[in-house]
């Protein structure tokens, strides 16, 4: 195992245990490279990336009337949560 990869596999799991802590359903896809995938309804609505704090919408984010990401400024698991739970649980859809 690379640095990288336990950096990322380090990484992954306390994303996990945060994600677990805040009742957000995810899995994980790679643990490896951190990918972390967040369900919303049974559907993957974000991809979260471990090692690099980043972030993606996998559905388009005008459909929960939400602004786009900044891929550089909107980062990290506390960033992710945060979007997560202002986009798809307090938006009115949980």
């Amino acid at each position: 195992m690379t640095n990288n990869e336990k950096i990322a596999c380090d990484r992954c799991t306390h994303a996990c245990e945060l994600l677990a802590k805040e009742n957000i359903p995810y899995e994980v896809k790679k643990k490896e490279i951190g990918h972390i995938n967040l369900l919303f309804a049974g559907k993957v609505v974000m991809s979260f990336w471990a090692r690099t704090g980043r972030i993606i919408y996998t559905v388009n984010p005008r459909n929960y009337n939400v602004k786009p990401l900044d891929s550089d400024l909107d980062r990290g698991i506390k960033k992710c949560i945060k979007v997560y739970k202002g986009t798809f649980k307090n938006n009115g859809l949980s």
